[in-house]
């Protein structure tokens, strides 16, 4: 009952929003803003769901793919929102969803989100809306990038041109540049290449992938599974069979399998929960049920992609309105999706705001205490900063972030901003980027783990591999 009261409110807004759309549209606005600037993907879509609450969500999918910007992201936020307030209801009436106690947990939900709305409307009402202007920026460049870059819209393009251009926006923003190019470039590639084959092999290796820049690779695998996930959700609804769902999450990961480098395809599973989590966002407690039994890896990974998806989703761009933080204790299966979700928050915090240092810091002012002994802010920050370096050799704004000192005169919120950001982004720069790329296993930074114990574990292969080296050599001497 719950699935089929969200099925029938999103179905309800998507219709509002499109109806408001085709009025805007007969006023003159702007095509910019009242027709869709990207297809759906490729591939087939659902066959006919067997409930009314699939039915519904079927047709929402379909409204929503006729969206321009402004409706497509009042739809993504609305939604969240009226599934939240439902949520509510049925918590009520019946047992509430979650690994943590809803009731109990609720009042310091509230009064955390009441005292970010207070700041918000006071001393830190220009860090907020600096904070907003960001991950707007960098949704809108990720969102739209084909027409930023000028990538054709149909038919085979010159990869290596437009990753020039790619790189050519800017250091700052290569990151979410290059990762749109892997997307377009993926999804071209498996239409004309490989007709939408679920058998397709060799997109990151093959063709003119095959002379990409190195310093590409994170990010380029990143935007080949966006594609991927992109098309393969559209073949899933609310009500899909248990054995439907498993078909299409091992194609997803065969797929990723087949068309990612070594030590990359972890970027492109990521991108599932990203997909899932943002676009999808009533598919994600049945993706990542069934994930789990299937290929607990690809779920670390899922929880991951689902952790940036929270930073970015339109319903949380406005933190004081309602933080990602508070969404992911709501929505986390258990303890270790909880954490992972929170260092995929982290993630894009520290990334996108980097040029604006004090906001970070309002973050470890306000959760570094709790999140010291989690590793979970830590760890966003080593593995953000280390894709930065990755994807951006020698990265000026990075020294420029580990040289950063706290505006606050407060000695704790300089302690822990010594040990959540100083120290893992200094040790991301110096020695996990490095070491990892040395590897070629930077898809690992997408995972939530412990990366000087892997690091460690890689330092001491190769001192186990020098050494006998050097005795194979003493021996033929």
């Amino acid at each position: 009952m719950r699935e089929l009261v969200q099925s029938i409110a999103s179905f309800s807004l998507a219709k509002s929003l499109y109806a408001a759309q085709q009025v805007a549209k007969g006023l003159g606005l702007p095509s910019s803003l009242v027709n869709a600037k990207n297809p759906p993907g490729p591939g087939p879509e659902a066959q006919t769901p067997p409930t009314l609450a699939g039915k519904l969500y079927f047709n929402t999918k379909k409204t929503a793919e006729k969206f321009g910007d402004p409706a497509a992201v009042a739809f993504i936020a609305g939604d969240e929102y009226i599934s939240k307030a439902v949520d509510v209801v049925f918590n009520v009436i019946s047992k509430p969803q979650g690994f943590r106690p809803y009731w109990s947990n609720l009042p310091g939900q509230v009064a955390t989100q009441v005292g970010l709305a207070g700041a918000a409307v006071g001393p830190n009402s220009a860090t907020y809306t600096q904070q907003a202007h960001n991950t707007r920026y960098i949704f809108v460049l990720v969102r739209n990038n084909p027409e930023e870059i000028g990538i054709p819209k149909s038919g085979e393009f010159d990869l290596a041109y437009f990753m020039d251009k790619a790189y050519g926006i800017g250091d700052f923003e290569s990151i979410w540049s290059v990762e749109g190019l892997g997307h377009v470039y993926s999804q071209r590639t498996w239409i004309l290449k490989h007709n939408v084959s679920e058998d397709a092999h060799g997109i990151m290796m093959d063709g003119q992938a095959a002379n990409m820049p190195i310093k590409s690779l994170t990010m380029m695998h990143a935007g080949l599974g966006l594609a991927m996930a992109e098309s393969l959700m559209k073949q899933l609804t609310v009500d899909s069979p248990t054995a439907e769902v498993q078909r299409v999450l091992k194609v997803f990961i065969k797929l990723c399998n087949n068309n990612s480098r070594p030590g990359y395809v972890g970027c492109a599973l990521e991108s599932l929960g990203l997909v899932t989590r943002c676009f999808n966002y009533p598919m994600v407690n049945l993706v990542q049920k069934i994930l789990a039994d299937i290929d607990p890896m690809a779920w670390e990974f899922f929880w991951r992609g689902a952790g940036r998806a929270l930073y970015f989703s339109p319903g949380h761009m406005m933190q004081p309105l309602f933080s990602p933080w508070i969404a992911a204790e709501q929505e986390a299966p258990n303890e270790r999706a909880f954490k992972i979700l929170k260092a995929g928050i982290s993630w894009p915090t520290n990334i996108v705001n980097m040029r604006h240092p004090w906001i970070f810091e309002d973050l470890i002012r306000r959760r570094g205490a709790a999140e010291e002994h989690e590793g979970t802010i830590r760890h966003g920050v080593a593995a953000s900063t280390a894709m930065a370096m990755d994807i951006t050799p020698n990265h000026p704004l990075v020294q420029e972030y580990i040289d950063y000192e706290p505006r606050s005169s407060d000695p704790e919120v300089r302690r822990l901003w010594q040990k959540l950001v100083h120290e893992p982004a200094y040790r991301a720069k110096h020695r996990y980027q490095p070491i990892l790329h040395k590897h070629k296993m930077m898809d690992q930074v997408f995972r939530f783990q412990d990366l000087d114990a892997l690091v460690d574990r890689l330092e001491a292969y190769d001192g186990v591999r020098d050494g006998l080296g050097q005795e194979a050599a003493e021996a033929r001497a």
